[in-house]
This record gives C-alpha cells, sequence and structure tokens, in this order.
C-alpha cells in the first residue's frame, strides 16, 4: 500500500490569472497528475465584491484579498483535492463570504479544513484515505500574535478560522494519532517576507511534533523558510508561495478585477503591496516571494518518506519546476543549520 501526497504553499487562483490562457508549464501540470492527493492553503475568500469587505481591515491597511467564483476553476484544473482555509484572508468577504467559499468548494468536490461557519466546522480535520491507509489533516491559524493582523477565529455560533491554541491542538493531534496512520499539521503563522521564522514558530512546530505530527508545513509568510527535522519529522516553516499570482489593486488598497473596458496596459507596476495606492495598480511580487517549496510525502502504512520540490513564477505568472538561486539556496541552508543548534540546545 502507498500513497503519495503533494503539499504546498499558498494558492490564490484569482489576480491576473483569469487575463491569461495558461498558469503552470507543461512539466509542472505533468507532475502534479503523479499524486494521489495534492493539498495547498488557498488564501483567499471566495465572492464578489458585492460582499462587504472585513470593516475592520477597511478601517486599516485594507488588505483585501479574494477571486471569483470562477476563478476556481484554475484550483480544478490543476487537480487539488484539499486546501487548508486557515489564514488571515479566508474572511475578507465577511461572513457570507465565508459560506460562499465552502459552497463554492463543496460544489466542485474539493475537500477543506481549517475555517467553517462555526467553531466545530473549523476544528474538523480532512481525513483522506487510500487503498487502507488514512491521514488526518489539520489546518490551524496563529491568531494570538503581531504578525497577521486582523484574524477572525470561528466561535461557538459564529464563523471563522480554527486558531492555533497549543493545548488545543497538542489533544487534537494526540487523539488522531490513535485513529490514523499519518497527521500533517499546516499551521498559517509567522512574518511575512522573512527567511528566518520567529522563535514562537519554532516552539510551536516542536511541541506539534512531540504530539505526534508527521509533519509541519507552514504558510503565510510569501517566502521560502528553512526545513528543520525534529524527532524525526520533518518542519517547513513556510512553503511560499504557490500558484499566487499578480493582482491588479484599486484604492485605498483591496484587490480589483478590471472590466473588459480597461486597457490592461496602461496599468502601472508596483512591486509588493503598498499602502495606500491612489490610483488602479498591477502589484508585482518581488524576485524572492516568486519562488516555492512543495513537499513530496509517500507514505507506507506507519512509515512515510519525504523530498522537496521548488517552484518559480515567471514575470508571466507561469509556474514552472525549478532549482533555487544558488545563493537563496545557501541562505536557507545555514539558517536550517543554525535553527537546528539552537533547538537541540533549548530542548535538551
Amino acid at each position: 500500500m502507498k500513497l503519495k501526497l503533494f503539499v504546498c504553499g499558498d494558492v490564490m487562483p484569482g489576480g491576473v490569472l483569469p487575463y491569461q490562457k495558461d498558469c503552470v508549464s507543461p512539466r509542472l501540470a505533468a507532475f502534479l497528475r503523479g499524486f494521489d492527493c495534492r493539498i495547498g492553503t488557498l488564501e483567499a475568500a471566495i465572492g464578489t465584491a458585492e460582499y462587504p469587505y472585513d470593516p475592520v481591515k477597511m478601517a486599516g491597511r485594507c488588505n483585501i484579498v479574494y477571486a471569483r467564483d470562477t476563478d476556481l476553476a484554475r484550483i480544478c484544473e490543476l487537480g487539488f483535492d484539499v486546501v487548508s482555509l486557515a489564514n488571515n484572508h479566508v474572511m475578507d468577504l465577511g461572513p457570507e463570504g465565508l459560506r460562499n467559499t465552502l459552497q463554492q468548494l463543496d460544489a466542485r468536490g474539493i475537500l477543506h479544513c481549517g475555517a467553517g461557519m462555526d467553531a466545530r466546522e473549523a476544528a474538523r480535520p480532512v481525513i483522506w484515505e487510500k487503498e487502507g491507509l488514512r491521514v488526518a489533516i489539520f489546518a490551524y491559524c496563529m491568531h494570538d500574535g503581531p504578525y497577521l493582523g486582523h484574524v477572525v477565529t470561528a466561535g461557538e455560533k459564529t464563523p471563522g478560522v480554527n486558531p492555533l491554541i497549543l493545548d488545543r491542538a497538542v489533544q487534537e493531534i494526540r487523539e488522531a494519532k490513535k485513529q490514523y496512520d499519518q497527521v500533517v499539521v499546516l499551521p498559517h503563522w509567522g512574518q511575512e517576507y522573512r527567511y528566518t521564522p520567529v522563535w514562537r514558530c519554532v516552539e510551536l512546530a516542536c511541541a506539534l511534533i512531540r504530539s505526534g505530527a508527521d509533519a509541519v508545513l507552514g504558510s503565510h509568510t510569501h517566502r521560502i523558510q528553512p526545513v528543520v527535522w525534529h524527532h524525526r519529522r520533518p518542519v517547513c516553516f513556510s512553503m511560499g508561495n504557490f500558484l499566487f499570482p499578480d493582482f491588479f489593486l484599486q484604492p485605498p488598497r483591496p484587490i480589483w478585477y478590471p472590466g473588459p473596458d480597461v486597457d490592461l496596459e496602461t496599468i502601472p507596476d508596483v512591486v509588493g503591496y503598498p499602502y495606500p495606492v491612489d490610483s488602479p495598480v498591477r502589484s508585482v511580487w518581488p524576485a524572492a516571494s516568486r519562488y516555492g517549496r512543495v513537499a513530496c510525502l509517500e507514505l507506507h502504512s506507519s512509515k512515510f518518506r519525504m523530498s522537496w520540490q521548488h517552484v518559480h513564477a515567471s514575470r508571466d505568472n507561469i509556474l514552472d519546476l525549478c532549482s533555487l538561486p544558488p545563493k537563496m539556496r545557501k541562505q536557507l541552508h545555514k539558517l536550517s543549520l543554525k535553527l537546528k543548534l539552537l533547538m537541540i540546545r533549548h530542548w535538551l
């Protein structure tokens, strides 16, 4: 018995993608077809501007990220089977936007975890099974630190994301290890645009591994962060971006989808995510954020093997397999060694 899982970082199927024919290379498309299950973090609400934007975000820095119902076709084309919704953008279109997101995913047969219309639904893991092998996939979002901004967590009767509360997560993982062959944890955490994970994420990752998680694969930072092994289990603090294209913004800063009467060539480019914008712009990812890491897990009963691949989004927003630039690879390797040494000293 064997089960092959593909796990990537942040996915946002809108942005400039509706205005172009292709989004991945034939080589990457063929690579994706070689897995039994494809998993990513859907870092966007699904809906339209008809849903009211999150009022707290609009009163602040206005980080409103969403893709339209039709944009989910990209997720389907790539064969995604499971998405984590535990992130700081899935509630950007409010409760009705989240409801629509769940309905649109359900209609397409895409399983989801990490957010829901109440705490019980948000906490429910996805169970993936093939030929008697069963994997529990948990998704959590950091919510109590300075890094993710405004995060709406689910309550007993209110919608939101599944918060990363360590004691509860530890108990859930321990219980899952009694029932399933493997447990994969997808946390959304950390500080954006950094190669180095914040120490709180290191502490949380080690606790999750010690509670029984077989892999901890993070997202949110829009930059690849190091891989370390703890108790012979892998932790990737951030997988970086996967399918997260450049996108258009309108004042003061929400994502914008220009109509057919707009000449896209006249919209100026800006690098990064400025605040505020005075006129429509096209936000272009910086070079380091155009790289992502993907995990390839091969499960055999209670054992597994893991390998890593990397992807790069061209300036034309076509995603392809790649090798990391030598400078980036060297930097990540040094950080991995430094983190491992700090972890050994801390947890001896």
